[in-house]
């Protein structure tokens, strides 16, 4: 059966007889096909969204553009194969394949086994080019935490655009430095060349570029350097992976001995790819064991000597090592040998780099003698396992000397202390504030013995530190659990700090004006309250101001709401800079502002509001020219109540607008 079949082929032939053929070949063979008589039908096609599988290209298209060109322009909108169709393979015409990126070539009237065989070629070929591609796009994910040092640069200057860490530590440069250099500074062999030379070697497929790179310590390595043209944000760069070949001829040497040490091991060693979980090598002591040959093995995995596993209970659970959660774990088994017999191991495994590439290793124990034995631990290690990679929430555990015993990965990623960091070690040093340190071992006491008024089973809001030194706010539930008669507190930590800053913010909105960012008249009105009430409890008097701008509406009409708009925050930015901070300005309504003077009394209130008409009315503003406001002035008298003593300054207020306006009038 042909595994491309349902493919769809478009066939670009300017001769309708040789089209038909080619189709009704491709379709008896379970393809689906398309037809353009033109390149620049066939570059309609696709710029309409066609997108066929495979194109099947005349170079000699009668009129218009020829098969190369067309090829060209297509390929410039998707990726899509092309093989060329053609009726003689001279130099000439070869050369213009090769100017393409094409996947082959069928000479025309050839049997229809040889066009067959080069469309299945071209397809496979296509597919291993994407998958190629996919593994470049992981591989650049991953720039910035892989070991190997990379750069990116751009090709024209040889500026550095890019560099990971081990690029850093590498050249003994901090990353912003590199950002500021360009390759000339590094390589010593090429200088001011080696842009060119790294195009030279991609053009001529000569990678690896081998050359000497210079430290900032001036020292000078041999490095050797593959290079790789790349889009990054928009750009055509030069991706640069750099090996210390000294380093390598080590690591080579490294390699030999570990293989002897693998293949002489009187452990049963397994090594298995990633992708395929094929095996890659398997030890004497493993063969001998199982009663496989090497061979028989090169086409097994590990799933076919662990019959308590398929591919995706396996795949879960090796998952945290895939994904860098784990640098190594320990599971429990049973092999099977080729006769059927089972036996129970002890894998330790762990993901490494073998031969060029990233592979697992299985260290395999026989633990027939102590599987009873250890049966329980490996149970509570499991759970234990269950609770630390399923846990979204911090989770820690202390025991009763306040010493770290239980860290998950989520508390990890919240405070930025790894397990070894912070293990045995006293947990207010690490995440409580220095001035809360005596409080909280006060409270820790009364948790630990049970008090109260401990704060067992409650849910506390609470402030931490993490290992940046930046402060959090955290959501804490405590409680007491006893282990081996003995008493610990198990914590339940959840960020809240981005909640607090929306309530925050959201609390702003509720008591500011949204215009001019002063308070708006409900929180106004609370402030009366208060203040009313301290008054009344002191004996200290304040005053309040009502202002109103005069004429506003005139503003308004003839410079637009927007300009009107720039006045009431131009005159509020005044008041703001003249007013104390203990005093209270807010907006009452439309032009009209209102001030609150705690411990004021109404003559220096009223000093204040002339003041501030004078500051008004010298205020300049562009286009609209002078504006000036008038003023009320009230201050408290112990029969008043909000209403009465607000209502007063109103009064004044309008007094002032009947007079004239532009002036304060006030009553005691």
């Amino acid at each position: 059966m042909n595994p491309y079949s349902d493919k769809k082929i478009l066939i670009v032939e300017d001769s309708r007889l040789n089209a038909q053929i080619t189709a009704d070949i491709l379709v008896k063979n379970g393809y689906k096909s398309d037809a353009a008589r033109t390149g620049e039908e066939a570059l309609e096609k696709i710029r309409s969204g066609l997108r066929p599988d495979l194109i099947l290209m005349d170079i000699e298209l009668g009129k218009g553009m020829d098969g190369i060109e067309t090829a060209q322009r297509i390929q410039r909108i998707a990726d899509i194969p092309v093989v060329f169709l053609t009726a003689n393979a001279s130099k000439e015409i070869m050369k213009k394949i090769c100017s393409v990126t094409a996947y082959g070539y069928v000479i025309k009237n050839s049997d229809k086994y040889a066009l067959l065989s080069a469309v299945e070629m071209a397809l496979k070929l296509h597919e291993a080019n994407s998958r190629v591609k996919r593994s470049e796009e992981l591989f650049h994910r991953m720039f910035q935490a892989h070991e190997v040092v990379m750069l990116l640069i751009e090709p024209e200057s040889g500026r550095i655009v890019e560099a990971n860490e081990a690029a850093c530590r590498f050249y003994g440069y901090s990353r912003d430095r590199l950002l500021e250099m360009s390759m000339e500074e590094i390589n010593a062999t090429f200088g001011a060349d080696i842009t060119k030379k790294y195009s030279e070697a991609l053009k001529k497929s000569c990678n690896p570029c081998i050359c000497t790179h210079r430290m900032s310590d001036g020292r000078e390595k041999f490095v050797e350097v593959y290079s790789a043209v790349i889009n990054h944000a928009g750009k055509t760069l030069l991706d640069l992976i750099v090996f210390d070949i000294t380093r390598r001829v080590q690591t080579e040497k490294e390699i030999k001995l570990f293989r002897h040490l693998v293949e002489n091991s009187l452990v049963e060693i397994y090594i298995f790819r990633c992708d395929t979980l094929k095996f890659v090598t398997v030890n004497r002591s493993a063969r001998e064991n199982l009663g496989y040959t090497s061979e028989e093995l090169e086409k097994m995995t590990p799933l076919d000597i662990t019959p308590e596993l398929n591919r995706r209970s396996f795949l879960d659970l090796i998952a945290s090592l895939a994904a860098g959660k784990q640098d190594q774990m320990t599971y429990c088994t049973v092999h099977r040998r080729r006769d059927g017999s089972v036996y129970p191991v002890e894998n330790h495994l762990q993901l490494m780099e073998y031969t060029g590439e990233k592979v697992y290793m299985v260290l395999a124990i026989d633990i027939t003698d102590r599987r009873t034995m250890e049966a329980e631990l490996a149970k509570k290690e499991a759970t234990l396992r269950a609770i630390m990679e399923s846990a979204r929430d911090a989770i820690v555990m202390v025991d009763g000397q306040g010493n770290v015993i239980f860290w998950n990965p989520a508390a990890e990623q919240l405070f930025g202390y790894s397990r070894e960091e912070i293990m045995g070690k006293q947990l207010h040093k690490f995440i409580v504030p220095a001035q809360m340190h005596d409080a909280y071992k006060n409270s820790f006491a009364k948790h630990r013995t049970g008090s109260k008024d401990g704060y067992d089973g409650k849910t506390l809001e609470l402030t931490a530190v993490r290992k940046d030194g930046c402060e959090i706010e955290v959501e804490l539930s405590l409680s007491r659990v006893k282990v081996e008669n003995e008493w610990h507190s198990v914590g339940i930590i959840r960020d809240i700090s981005e909640r607090k800053r929306t309530e925050e913010k959201l609390y702003q909105l509720s008591i500011t004006d949204p215009l001019t960012g002063v308070y708006n008249r409900r929180f106004f009105m609370r402030m009366m309250e208060r203040e009313i009430e301290r008054a009344r409890r002191t004996g200290r008097s304040f005053s309040i101001i009502m202002l109103d701008l005069d004429r506003f509406k005139s503003v308004n009409d003839r410079f637009g709401h927007a300009a009107g708009d720039a006045v009431l925050v131009q005159v509020t930015e005044i008041i703001k800079k003249r007013i104390r901070k203990s005093d209270c300005l807010a907006r009452w309504g439309g032009e009209e502002f209102i001030i609150l003077l705690p411990e004021t009394p109404a003559e220096d209130a009223a000093n204040l509001a002339d003041e501030l008409r004078r500051l008004l009315s010298g205020m300049e503003l562009p286009e609209i020219g002078h504006v000036t406001a008038s003023f009320g002035v009230s201050g408290f008298r112990s029969s008043d109540t909000i209403d009465t003593v607000i209502m007063r300054a109103d009064t004044m207020l309008y007094e002032a607008k009947s007079a004239g306006r532009n002036l304060v009038r006030f009553s005691a």
